[in-house]
């Protein structure tokens, strides 16, 4: 399921409107409503069902009854008084149960009794089963079809400086909620981090570290309606790289010496990024995006990177981890230790295969071709490419910014706790928010800011203007709404109509109808007396020969 982040308006969906909800279990047919009207329905049915249940009951005592009848029609005296007694309780089982354990000692004797008891709490049991697992069955999820109108997909493909500044803020937002879900306790169970583990020193005796880290995403997780089966499998692997490091200078600002430590991207010399206090007082990293190469599909294989900035800021403890390690210092808050420079990059890739049906492809091969049976249509296709085409987890901490690290949480102007911060609790806490911004890649789509289509061109739009075919097909989350089952709707009302006919018919025009002699309070009276004979007998004969004469 879609992990939700942040309300959608009621623009961005519709509701009374048939559709296709993607479950884990493959598509089901059914219908938005308002929530309070899934309510009223899930209460409306829970009665129809007991009512449904009381004619079926009616139907199956009543042929019960009807051959025990027949069995004694020529001696009526000796039919048992739990008859009236069972055809009169048949709409209150529990009471009837009751009925039959306080019967008079003479029922006991027959060995059959124990068996109607049993008969009667199956039903019971059957009775309260129905009412409280079928009535939720009404209620898919809290899920409606999308508003076309309200899908925005910003244009991603312009990276000149313009462009770029343009699209930043748009995409913040969306980085920012997927960080907030990051608290949910079952969310940390969609996602596996490998603790940090040793991989040797460099020659200077510094630590190198990796940690592998995986997820799934599902059809049904994005809200695709159609192909709920269609599997992301994400497996990446991060290690602490100190070939990026190139040198330290010493630079003086305000009479205090700021080291700026200088790192080539990638290790690359000619590509230079530096890490220093004058990045922020609280520690912050810089992510990089690489180049696709082969991993477990030609091209499905992404790398990315990261450096962090946190030399020269200070802790009141120590820290030995590679991002964090201090030495000692001083500031005038008093803190003893400080990061030291020369901190290693984050050297990263990542595989992203696709797969459905038994065939696996790429981000750029979502087609009928790779995948078959997959029949997304290429205007969907494009939204997940421009969506997902570069490894969400880069995408995320790029955005966050000066929020990115779990370290930045412990700060307080410069000082921050370098005894508890860690690359892997920086990296696992972003392989999280990772997580929830890719299941939430289609829902995020209505969320943007209205107007921003002015700032960077729609792309789901064509060029009449006109929402693109297959760009809507899939759902949005929403506690106001609620996805209803067709069948259930369906199914629930047409098996109380029939059996109702079905009881109509036996209680009418068929043999059956002389049961309806056991509805006498006078008869189960005489009955215990043993005074019924010509009632009965009257009764009973009078049904049969009419029956009889009908047929």
């Amino acid at each position: 399921m879609v992990v939700s982040t942040a309300n959608q308006l009621s623009s961005t969906y519709k509701l009374w409107k048939r559709f296709t909800f993607p479950s884990e279990n493959g598509p089901r047919d059914a219908v938005a409503v308002p929530t309070s009207v899934g309510n009223q329905l899930n209460s409306s049915y829970a009665l129809i069902i007991d009512m449904a249940l009381a004619h079926i009951f009616t139907i199956l005592f009543s042929v019960m009854l009807y051959f025990y009848m027949r069995r004694r029609q020529m001696e009526v005296t000796r039919l048992s008084p739990l008859a009236p007694t069972i055809w009169n309780k048949r709409s209150d089982l529990m009471d009837l149960i009751v009925e039959t354990v306080t019967s008079s000692k003479d029922n006991w004797k027959s060995p059959g009794i124990l068996l109607l008891l049993f008969v009667f709490f199956a039903f019971w049991v059957g009775e309260k089963a129905t009412g409280t697992l079928v009535p939720p069955l009404i209620i898919i999820d809290y899920a409606a079809p999308v508003n076309p109108e309200a899908i925005y997909v910003p244009d991603r493909s312009n990276d000149n400086n313009v462009a770029s500044a343009a699209l930043f803020p748009l995409e913040v937002p969306r980085a920012l909620r997927a960080l907030g879900s990051t608290v949910d306790s079952e969310l940390r169970q969609k996602v596996n981090v490998s603790a940090a583990r040793p991989m040797g020193q460099t020659d200077d005796g510094a630590d190198i570290i990796r940690i592998d880290y995986s997820y799934r995403a599902t059809g049904a997780d994005f809200g695709l309606q159609k192909y709920p089966s269609l599997t992301l499998d994400v497996a990446g692997s991060c290690v602490t790289d100190y070939e990026w490091f190139i040198g330290t200078r010493i630079t003086d600002s305000d009479g205090s010496k700021i080291a700026v430590d200088i790192y080539g991207v990638f290790a690359n010399d000619t590509d230079q990024w530096t890490a220093s206090l004058f990045d922020g007082r609280q520690p912050i990293a810089t992510f990089f995006s690489g180049n696709s190469t082969g991993g477990a599909l030609p091209f499905s294989n992404a790398t990315w990177g990261a450096i962090v900035s946190s030399v020269n800021r200070t802790s009141f403890s120590p820290g030995t981890d590679p991002w964090y390690l201090t030495g000692p210092g001083n500031s005038d808050t008093g803190a003893s230790y400080s990061v030291m420079p020369g901190r290693p990059a984050l050297s990263c890739w990542e595989d992203d295969v696709w797969s459905y049906g038994g065939h696996n492809s790429t981000i750029q091969a979502l087609t009928s071709e790779a995948l078959p049976g997959l029949d997304l249509s290429d205007s969907l296709q494009s939204v997940l490419l421009s969506t997902l085409g570069n490894p969400m987890i880069q995408t995320v901490g790029q955005h966050l910014q000066a929020s990115a690290l779990l370290s930045s949480t412990t700060a307080s102007d410069q000082v921050f706790d370098a005894s508890v911060s860690s690359v892997h609790g920086d990296l696992e806490r972003l392989v999280q928010a990772a997580y929830v911004a890719t299941v939430n890649c289609l829902t995020d789509l209505t969320l943007y800011p209205a107007g921003s289509d002015k700032t960077v061109p729609n792309i789901a739009l064509g060029d009449s203007g006109q929402i693109l075919d297959g760009v809507a097909d899939f759902v949005v989350w929403s506690p106001d709404v609620t996805a209803l089952s067709t069948l259930v709707i369906i199914v629930v009302p047409s098996v109380f109509v029939g059996a109702w006919v079905v009881a109509a018919v036996l209680m009418y025009w068929t043999p059956v109808k002389a049961v309806t002699v056991l509805d006498s309070n006078d008869l189960q009276r005489k009955l215990k007396s043993n005074e019924a004979t010509d009632v009965v007998e009257g009764w009973v004969d009078a049904v049969l020969a009419g029956s009889a004469g009908n047929q």
